[in-house]
């Protein structure tokens, strides 16, 4: 992207490096910016945005740590193709500070499931594509069970389940934003990992199965149920 291309709007009354954030995630929006495009020089967009240099490093060292831009040093700061793993997950911690009530995550997480259900039973290549590795996760958890694994192998399987189950679905606003409903719901996969040490009778084993089984035999309302159990 070149500089050209950037008509900003006035600075509104709040920070300068906030007001920069704002821009680049305009820019985004409006697609003058796009997955893999390198953004100007540090300079040229302290003189395009009239703030400081400083104020531009700080947004994009916070743009960085949301995964949004990569700053590559001697080569320059580039958007990102794709969220990496280890950004900072913003809406995760909005739910935290929101407290929303274990019903209220619970509800948001069961209508997720349920999109992501039916978009994979729209195609059948994709209930092909998760169930070897939705059968493969859950005989994980059975070995990390019976050789008392720490709860937070455990919590990672749980949560590896649900991944495979949102990339399968191919939406991928769908798949960030239950993504990140998995990751607030941590402290509860935590809580039930802790107290489940029976691989033939755990609840998460007998949950994650009827899931696997509703998609093996394309049963929408089953994968529902089995959803909803889960809760």
């Amino acid at each position: 992207m070149h500089k050209s291309d950037w008509a900003p709007r006035p600075q509104e009354i709040e920070s300068a490096p906030n007001y920069v954030i704002g821009q680049i995630r305009d820019a985004l929006f409006e697609k003058k910016l796009k997955p893999g495009d390198r953004l100007p020089s540090e300079m040229e967009l302290a003189n395009l945005f009239g703030v400081s240099r400083g104020s531009i490093r700080q947004a994009m060292k916070a743009l960085e740590s949301l995964g949004v831009l990569s700053i590559r040093p001697g080569n320059g700061t580039y958007v990102n193709n794709n969220m990496s793993k280890n950004s900072f997950n913003p809406l995760a911690f909005a739910l935290l500070i929101s407290r929303p009530s274990v019903k209220t995550i619970s509800d948001a997480r069961y209508a997720l499931e349920r999109d992501i259900f039916e978009l994979l039973l729209e195609k059948d290549e994709r209930v092909e594509r998760v169930l070897p590795f939705l059968k493969q996760n859950i005989e994980e958890r059975k070995k990390l069970l019976k050789s008392n694994a720490p709860v937070n192998e455990l919590v990672k399987n749980d949560q590896d389940f649900h991944l495979i189950l949102s990339r399968g679905c191919e939406n991928l606003i769908l798949q960030i934003v239950y993504d990140y409903i998995i990751d607030a719901f941590k402290q509860y996969m935590t809580n039930t990992a802790s107290t489940q040490t029976d691989a033939d009778g755990n609840e998460t084993i007998r949950d994650h199965t009827a899931i696997y089984n509703a998609l093996l035999t394309r049963n929408f309302n089953d994968a529902q149920q089995a959803s909803r159990n889960s809760m």
